[in-house]
């Protein structure tokens, strides 16, 4: 009878206690993604190299906040909304079932934010006529960023008044042309120039900087 009482009492105890148990799978660790960061621009391509084991085989990836594209190790994502994005990654072994491999979670925030500057002149200052001349070159940094990365301008438009008419002459690259030039050899002092549709490229993605506004400071040679 005791024998009996001592088999018993233990799968009572468990049956009164109501746990649940679950067999929790834990997630692979042979994927992983480079760089690691963990924001992500909103509508800015994101770059990541895949890196796994050769036995590995990606079956699927999703990624929750948009597109994302997988061509040669390298996942390409492109965030459409502000919040969190989670990425998931299934692999599979040889001839066994497709697991999650890896989950990754993002936080989404605004793109970065840029200011042009003409050879190193900012919005609504005075650049000398000699140096427009010159160099003539348009610049973006990331605001708040020391030493960040380039932004290459590919092409924009440049404003001015005359003879009371407003003229645009566009330009490709970040340098001003010939007749841009020109025209600013001719300025007079405090003339104004609008730099518009600053187009440029990151991760692939093209897209558009806030508008530049320069005036000119020039000193005549005075003859005696």
């Amino acid at each position: 009878m005791l024998l009996t009482l001592i088999l018993i009492a233990p799968v009572l105890a468990f049956t009164q206690s109501r746990d649940t148990v679950f067999r929790v799978k834990a997630v692979s660790a042979d994927v992983r993604i480079t760089p690691e960061k963990n924001e992500l621009y909103k509508y800015l391509t994101a770059k990541f190299r895949i890196l796994k084991s050769a036995s590995a085989k990606i079956d699927t990836i999703i990624f929750t906040n948009g597109k994302c594209e997988y061509t040669d190790s390298t996942l390409r994502i492109k965030p459409a909304k502000y919040g969190t994005a989670l990425l998931k990654i299934y692999t599979s072994l040889t001839g066994k079932k497709s697991t999650l491999s890896l989950v990754k979670e993002f936080n989404v925030v605004g793109k970065a934010l840029l200011r042009p500057n003409l050879d190193g002149v900012v919005n609504d200052s005075a650049i000398h006529q000699l140096k427009a001349v010159a160099m003539g070159r348009l610049h973006l940094e990331q605001i708040g960023v020391y030493d960040g990365p380039e932004y290459p301008v590919i092409s924009f438009e440049m404003t001015m008044i005359k003879n009371g008419t407003i003229d645009t002459l566009r330009a490709n690259g970040n340098r001003m042309s010939y007749e841009m030039r020109d025209r600013v050899d001719n300025m007079p002092d405090g003339g104004m120039m609008q730099f518009n549709n600053i187009k440029y490229v990151t991760e692939g993605d093209t897209l558009v900087a806030p508008p530049l506004r320069v005036y000119l400071r020039r000193d005549d040679i005075k003859k005696f």
